[in-house]
């Protein structure tokens, strides 16, 4: 599997996932799936955190795996604990 399918079917298993489940641990088991392409996971590190209103702020994390880097873009209401992920860039580690 490429990188192309790879964020093809990542987004196929965001888009079905509960909305209650979007969180960074349901992503990385979402990754988990790709093991072969993605090898194991390594860590993450957060990258930006802005708060932009009243309770909500947006996040930029970097979920490290062997063979790929997960950038995640989420955003959190600091009141319900709800996450929203609003997009995702998926690059490969050349090293």
């Amino acid at each position: 599997m490429n990188i192309r399918e790879l964020k093809l079917a990542l987004t196929v298993d965001l888009m079905n996932m509960p909305r209650s489940f979007t969180s960074i641990d349901s992503v990385q088991d979402s990754m988990s799936q790709f093991l072969d392409e993605t090898g194991s996971f390594k860590g993450c590190e957060e990258t930006v955190s802005t708060k932009i209103g009243a309770g909500i702020e947006r996040k930029t994390l970097a979920l490290q795996f062997e063979k790929v880097t997960l950038d995640l873009e989420l955003f959190t209401n600091e009141y319900s604990r709800e996450q929203y992920i609003k997009g995702f860039d998926l690059k490969e580690n050349f090293a």
